[in-house]
């Protein structure tokens, strides 16, 4: 009987209201304003009757509350908080999700301590409290002109404050709280073709929580990491090459003369990484020179890349980080080479993160200006002498010459290969660096049985063997020739392929393609710079692997790696068209940036 008594009464109520008032909006504003946040909730609990509760959510959702009102409803719902049960989850996410970063330092002030009143009370609403703040993080529409390359202004900085000292405060009261932080910032994190303000506005205020929640900063890492990770993989560098280098433009040098727009990145997600990575390189450059805790972070950033970039595939940017970090100090690049030496030298770990680590102590050592020439014969040293202790336990058992039976060796003796050949001026600049040289006796390495030559890259091996010859160091012609004669690369009408055994691997710190975050890694980057004696093998090489390479001939008169466009095939280069159909051409990545 009661049910069907409250019934009529509320229908009753809704009659009287449609017929004696003419603007039903304006009576409802005067009965919004005598409604209570208490009455509501008592007239549920008490009477099971949802008309006050049902206005009062109509009421948080379409009034525009000034300061006192705003105030008063806050203090209120404070007071409220034993009150709000799970059922009522409507009435709280309404609370929370009411606009609060423009208002007076009382209002405010007011939101934070019912959130934290409520986080302490009904901790069951503790997911929903922190989703809603770290929903803030991501920048709209109207803060989009606050945002220049992922920082705020002052106004946008004084607004975060709020939040991250809301953060800060229920991570004091509530510590175990940081948990649901840590999973609702991953869940949170923007789709990386999100607009780039909306994307790096959200890792300026991750990286800024690793000042307040400093014990949590390998987690934090490791989600940025991630994130870069998904950006990086998802724009290979063939794409940024297509829109930043199209046909029309190939030769063209467009000045705008807007220096903003031509740091811009015309692929959009080109855009967003490198305003990422200008991010990260700011916020390391700043860790290491201002908060003095460089080490720390190392440690850090190089447990991420280990765990996360090492054995990712195909990355082309996200390995500068670390790169950039051991610029600062020789010791974060010899530890940084020395913990992936460990990894080489480990027969217990995965061949394919041995090779991967073979790639970066190589590109390291020969891109790194910061790298010292010491350090690097030492590397050389240890290299080579772990290639002959190789050789000569191979000697004493029978073996194949299969690629997948000896990939870590084949991958050291490449290394050692493309760092002498990149290095060469370095390395044969007097007669005592010479001496060196001969002290890894390469001769005994290129001519042993598993021949290794036979599945380098071919300018690799061509470079090698012209720098080697022409200082006596070891004789390799003859075998590229007989390995030439043994396996050729097998054509099918105008297409060439690699041989079957040519070991593939790639050089992770190939030249950095974005423009505003590059202009850090230029200063530290070494080119190559071909060694006199090379000339005469140039032409050689290009007659046995084909014509499928073209450098670009734009931004930098110094770059000099080999770039494959099969879309640039109506340009010519030597009186020889480059084929379009050509699956044998280098690229980034897995070229040893020798000229051609």
């Amino acid at each position: 009987m009661s049910a069907i008594t409250d019934k009529r009464r509320i229908s009753s109520i809704l009659k009287t209201q449609s017929a004696d008032s003419k603007s039903p909006v304006v009576r409802n504003k005067v009965r919004f304003a005598v409604l209570s946040i208490e009455s509501a909730l008592q007239d549920v609990l008490e009477n099971n009757r949802l008309v006050l509760y049902d206005e009062l959510l109509l009421k948080l959702k379409d009034e525009d509350f000034d300061e006192n009102q705003f105030q008063e409803m806050f203090t209120e719902a404070k007071k409220c908080v034993p009150l709000l049960k799970s059922h009522f989850s409507n009435l709280v996410d309404h609370l929370l999700s009411t606009p609060w970063l423009d208002r007076s330092e009382q209002s405010i002030e007011s939101y934070k301590d019912f959130v934290i009143e409520l986080s302490i009370v009904q901790k069951n609403f503790c997911t929903m409290t922190v989703t809603k703040l770290l929903k803030l993080f991501i920048p709209g529409e109207a803060s989009k002109q606050r945002y220049k390359n992922g920082v705020p202004n002052e106004e946008e900085q004084r607004q975060m404050a709020s939040v991250h000292d809301l953060i800060t405060r229920l991570k004091n009261v509530i510590p175990m709280i940081f948990d649901v932080v840590l999973t609702q910032l991953r869940k949170s994190f923007p789709y990386h073709k999100k607009p780039t303000y909306e994307v790096v506005g959200y890792l300026h205020n991750v990286l800024h929580m690793t000042e307040y929640a400093s014990i949590y900063c390998d987690e934090l890492l490791e989600i940025v990491f991630f994130q870069l990770l998904q950006i990086d993989v998802n724009v290979p560098r063939s794409e940024i090459e297509d829109a930043e280098y199209p046909d029309e433009e190939m030769f063209e040098m467009a000045d705008t003369g807007d220096e903003e727009d031509s740091d811009t990145m015309r692929h959009p997600v080109a855009e967003t990484l490198d305003c990422f990575m200008d991010l990260m390189f700011h916020f390391i450059d700043r860790t290491v020179k201002e908060s003095g805790q460089g080490d720390r972070l190392f440690k850090i950033m190089l447990n991420q890349f280990e765990s996360h970039v090492l054995p990712t595939h195909n990355t082309d940017h996200v390995q500068f980080l670390l790169f950039y970090f051991c610029s600062f100090k020789l010791s974060y690049a010899e530890h940084f080479i020395t913990s992936l030496w460990k990894n080489v030298s480990n027969p217990s770990m995965s061949p394919v993160v041995r090779q991967a680590s073979v790639g970066y102590i190589a590109s390291m050592l020969a891109r790194g200006k910061f790298v010292p020439l010491s350090y690097l014969k030492s590397m050389l040293h240890e290299m080579s002498h772990w290639a002959h202790s190789y050789i000569q336990r191979c000697d004493s058992m029978q073996y194949n010459q299969s690629l997948k039976a000896h990939l870590v060796f084949y991958s050291v003796c490449q290394a050692i290969f493309y760092v002498v050949a990149f290095r060469s001026k370095h390395l044969t600049s007097d007669a005592k660096n010479l001496t060196f040289l001969q002290s890894l006796q390469l001769s005994s390495i290129v001519t042993c049985q598993l021949n290794p030559l036979r599945v380098c890259l071919p300018t690799v091996a061509t470079a090698f063997a012209g720098i080697t010859r022409a200082y006596q160091l070891a004789y390799c012609h003859t075998i590229l020739e007989r390995n030439a004669r043994r396996k050729l690369a097998t054509v099918y009408k105008n297409n060439t392929q690699l041989p079957e055994d040519c070991l593939e691997t790639f050089f992770p710190f190939d030249p950095y393609m974005l423009k505003k975050s590059g202009k850090r890694i230029d200063p530290l980057y070494l080119q190559y710079q071909a060694h006199e004696v090379e000339d005469d093998g140039g032409a050689a090489e290009d007659a046995e692997v084909g014509r499928g390479r073209k450098r670009y001939e734009s931004i930098s008169e110094d770059v000099d790696d080999f770039i494959p466009e099969t879309k640039r095939h109506k340009h010519q280069k030597g009186g020889h068209a480059i084929d379009m159909n050509s699956e044998f051409t280098f690229s980034y990545g897995v070229s040893p940036g020798f000229n051609s």
